[in-house]
């Protein structure tokens, strides 16, 4: 049966994919490749508390705040306590890269994303296909 949490986990793992092909794109002139993984990983960030959401609801869970979803997914065993940390640095980041336009916050963020983010992001989108 095709549900609206299935539709929505596929578009997270397609996300999740394309922020790894960013990732993998050999370096560009003038930060092209830090904006496109920056770009990517926006997208994945968003998608990710969406498609939590939507798990916890079939399952009868009533969330809406994308902290508020993380926190139900690891009391719900869908994502663990680690990842669960990593998943709400996830959104601050997301939050605070839309409002913070300087290089140096855009620096320190890629090298998040490169060494930590895409790592777990990538876990859960794993978890939620199978």
């Amino acid at each position: 049966m095709d549900t609206i949490a299935k539709r929505t986990t596929h578009r997270f793992g397609k996300a999740v994919e394309a922020l790894e092909k960013a990732l993998a794109l050999k370096p560009l002139p003038e930060n092209a490749e830090r904006d496109a993984v920056l770009l990517r990983f926006e997208l994945a960030a968003e998608l990710m508390p969406k498609v939590l959401q939507r798990i916890l609801a079939e399952r009868g869970a009533d969330v809406a705040l994308p902290k508020d979803v993380v926190r139900s997914a690891s009391a719900a065993s869908l994502v663990s306590e680690d990842e669960g940390e990593v998943l709400l640095a996830i959104i601050d980041d997301r939050n605070r890269m839309v409002h913070d336009y300087g290089e140096e916050y855009a620096s320190k963020l890629l090298v998040r994303v490169r060494e930590e983010y895409a790592l777990v992001l990538h876990s859960v989108a794993d978890r939620m296909h199978s």
